[in-house]
C-alpha cells in the first residue's frame, strides 16, 4: 500500500519568522467575501516571504548570477531520496561529515536526494528560541554531501550555525549546484531508509527561493 507523508509546515499569519527587522511576516487579506460579492465568492491575497516555513533555496540565494528557482529541474526536485537519521543531535550541536558517513545508508547513488532528520522542527517549531538553538551542518558536512554527489539536501533544522553570518554551508552546497530544502516537519513519520520525495516550489521567475510543498511516498 502506498503511504503519503506531508513534510510541509503550514504558512500562517503569526508563524515563526527569523528574528531580524527586515524579515516580513506573512499577511493574509480577504479581497472578496461572500458578504460583498454577488456570486458569493471568497478570494484572498497572501504576502509571504520566499524563505518562510518549508522552502527551497536555489543557487541565486547566495550567487546572484546563478540559477533561479524556476530553473531548478524537476529531476532534481523529485525522485529517490536517502534518509539519514541524526536524532541524537542536541540543540546547537553540529552535524559533521563523520556523523553523516557513519549514519548514511549505503550505497549512495550520485544525483540522489537526501533527507537529514533530527526531529528539531517537529519538536520546537513555534518556540521563541527556535532560530537561536537549532542543530546545524558543519562545513565539512557540506563538503561531504557535495562529494557524495547529492543533488538536493532537505533538512528539518537550520543549514548553518545560528548566528554565523558567513553562511559557509549554504555557500558550499549552492556554490556546487546542490539545492537546499529547509524546515521540513513530521520527518519521524518516514519509516524507510530510502523513499521517493516530491519537492514542488512555485515558479517565481527570477527569484532565489520559494515556499514548497514537500511530500514523501513510501510504497
Amino acid at each position: 500500500m502506498t503511504k503519503l507523508i506531508d513534510l510541509t509546515l503550514d504558512l500562517t499569519e503569526g508563524m515563526p519568522v527569523f528574528p531580524v527587522p527586515w524579515y516580513p511576516k506573512p499577511d493574509f487579506k480577504a479581497v472578496l467575501t461572500p458578504e460583498v460579492d454577488p456570486a458569493g465568492r471568497t478570494a484572498s491575497r497572501a504576502v509571504v516571504f520566499m524563505h518562510a516555513g518549508t522552502h527551497v533555496d536555489a543557487p541565486k540565494h547566495f550567487f546572484h548570477e546563478r540559477g533561479t528557482i524556476e530553473q531548478v529541474p524537476l529531476e532534481v526536485l523529485c525522485g529517490t531520496t536517502t534518509v539519514i537519521d541524526m536524532y541524537g543531535k542536541k540543540n546547537l550541536e553540529p552535524i559533521t561529515a563523520a556523523d553523516l558517513e557513519r549514519a548514511c545508508p549505503k550505497p549512495v547513488r550520485r544525483g540522489n536526494r537526501v533527507i537529514i532528520r533530527t526531529g528539531y522542527t517537529t519538536k520546537f517549531w513555534g518556540r521563541e528560541d527556535y532560530f537561536q538553538v537549532s542543530p546545524y551542518l558543519a562545513a565539512d558536512a557540506g563538503e561531504w554531501l557535495v562529494k557524495q554527489g547529492f543533488s538536493l539536501v532537505a533538512i528539518d533544522f537550520q543549514t548553518d550555525k545560528p548566528g554565523d553570518n558567513t553562511f559557509p554551508v549554504h555557500k558550499i552546497l549552492l556554490g556546487n549546484g546542490v539545492i537546499i530544502v529547509e524546515y521540513l516537519t513530521d520527518v519521524e513519520k518516514i519509516t524507510r531508509p530510502e523513499v521517493t520525495m516530491y519537492t514542488l516550489p512555485l515558479r517565481f521567475r527570477g527569484l532565489e527561493a520559494s515556499p514548497a510543498r514537500v511530500v514523501v511516498v513510501e510504497d
